[in-house]
């Protein structure tokens, strides 16, 4: 009986095995988004500004791969003269995850009323990255997002 539950485990993939972990608290990191996107990005001037005010904050806790929290406190950002403050936020979404390997993690998800498809990349155990804005469309210069794990 050994040997034949051994063989099974060589012969049908199993998510659990490969896939990194998720499990825990992840912050945004404004230093390896700086490193990255000032060397590799296409940002111009006036993004690179607002980017650089609202990266580094966001926290985000994943629960048993089925649901992530999303954590952004009060900000205050500067346009031009003008000061805007943006509320905290936490949100509460539903991932499902599409598939991995041992360096990737593949989600769906809806947000704001928009079903999203997010690819993480993993760097390590303890970092990921993934694209921001939406090939094909405007906001996608070659921007990565960094989290770090916290917890």
């Amino acid at each position: 009986m050994k040997k034949i539950l051994i063989c099974l485990s060589f012969m049908i993939p199993s998510v659990a095995f490969g896939c990194p972990s998720l499990e825990g608290t992840w912050s945004s990191s404004i230093e390896k988004f700086e490193t990255f996107n000032k060397r590799w990005a296409n940002i111009d001037n006036k993004a690179w500004s607002f980017m650089i005010q609202t990266q580094g904050h966001e926290v985000i806790t994943f629960q048993s791969n089925t649901m992530m929290i999303i954590a952004t406190p009060e900000l205050e950002l500067k346009m031009g003269e003008r000061k805007i403050k943006r509320a905290p936020k936490e949100e509460r979404i539903n991932i499902n995850v599409l598939g991995c390997t041992d360096k990737n993690i593949v989600l769906k998800y809806e947000r704001n009323g928009v079903v999203k498809i997010s690819q993480l990349h993993f760097e390590n155990d303890e970092t990921f990255w993934e694209y921001m804005g939406v090939a094909g469309r405007s906001g996608n210069g070659h921007i990565r997002e960094y989290y770090t794990k916290t917890q």
